[in-house]
């Protein structure tokens, strides 16, 4: 179903939407139209929306919308092997959580790992070494600029050290297991309905989970990452609010386009997960 976002309720505090749905047009305008929808608006700053432009910042500071930030997307980036790409790609995310502390957002969202082509063996001690040395000086970041920095799971499995419930150090880390230390965690549910770990990271949370991505796939044997309107694959949406809502963490219906924006809304109101605000 297509829908205006005037005739649904708009979503509860805890649950937001993704900017990304209006990725062509200006960032005020996207703001304004995801604004009737919730009151929690996740930026990806990046293309027209990049909030290392002045008018931007103005733009979410003008907007009274509570805000997170998703950081631009880079490839391998942070995990390169190669020192100065990595230290590019951190000093690229610190001119961005520069401005995501200048807009007040509650947190800002990396992307680790993600390579063209599957590792040897799923795994490279070159790239585990250089994200290990990224988390460091992401953590440092998070001190300096005042802003919780939380780290996404990735689709694809053996495309990146950063898929699996097994790869995240907890209390007791194992050997080449990734720890985050003092950063959080940002469970992407339809990524890790990809790789098919969504049951493990719902059985047991990182101690770190901090915030959620939700879209649907049809698990697997889908390919690529196509972000579908919840409701349309196998992701057990009401268990993932659950998990969110047990752990303080912030959602994000994150969608290409505003008709999918629309039909997860209607799905979350017809299956009575949420109510009016």
């Amino acid at each position: 179903m297509d829908a205006e976002p005037g005739s649904l309720s708009r979503l509860p505090r805890d649950i937001g939407v993704s900017s990304a749905a209006w990725g062509e047009w200006f960032l005020p305008q996207a703001l304004d139209r995801a604004s009737g929808f919730a009151g929690l608006v996740e930026v990806y700053s990046g293309g027209r929306h990049d909030l290392t432009v002045a008018a931007n910042r103005e733009a979410v500071r003008g907007s009274g919308l509570r805000v997170t930030v998703h950081g631009p997307y880079g490839g391998a980036a942070i995990g390169s092997a190669r020192e100065r790409t990595r230290r590019d790609a951190i000093d690229a995310h610190r001119r961005q959580l520069e401005a995501a502390a200048e807009v007040g957002a509650l947190l800002y969202v990396i992307h680790p790992d993600v390579a063209p082509r599957p590792y040897r063996k799923g795994r490279d001690e070159r790239v585990l070494a250089a994200l290990d040395a990224s988390f460091r000086d992401l953590e440092e970041l998070q001190r300096e600029v005042g802003v919780r920095i939380v780290v996404e799971n990735m689709p694809a499995p053996g495309h990146s050290h950063f898929t699996l419930r097994s790869h995240l150090a907890c209390s007791l880390p194992t050997p080449g297991d990734l720890e985050l230390g003092e950063l959080g965690f940002c469970l992407d549910t339809g990524h890790a309905s990809l790789c098919d770990t969504l049951d493990d990271f719902l059985t047991d949370p990182p101690s770190h989970l901090a915030h959620v991505h939700l879209h649907d796939n049809r698990g697997p044997g889908e390919a690529g990452d196509p972000h579908r309107a919840l409701g349309e694959g196998v992701v057990d949406v009401a268990a993932v609010l659950r998990c969110a809502r047990e752990n303080d963490a912030t959602v994000i219906i994150e969608m290409p386009e505003e008709r999918r924006v629309a039909d997860s809304v209607a799905y979350l109101e017809r299956e009575g997960l949420v109510g009016a605000e």
